[in-house]
């Protein structure tokens, strides 16, 4: 009930799979190979969260590159 509360008041959560990564939003902890260009998160170890478009806590996430 509480993160709800405080998603109505701006907070939101970086928790998003097959996005490009981002050294602002991810912090990666692992990563795997894949066939693409770009970085891209493969999986989100621990969910991030935003408040406000200011980071709070960045996500710990696998890479796939």
């Amino acid at each position: 009930k509480l993160v709800s509360i405080l998603e109505r008041q701006g907070l939101s959560r970086v928790a998003e799979t097959e996005v490009t990564f981002d050294p602002n939003l991810h912090e990666a902890v692992l990563s795997e190979e894949g066939d693409g260009d770009e970085p891209v998160v493969a999986e989100v170890m621990r969910t991030g969260y935003q408040w406000r478009k200011r980071l709070l806590r960045p996500a710990m996430v696998k890479v796939r590159s």
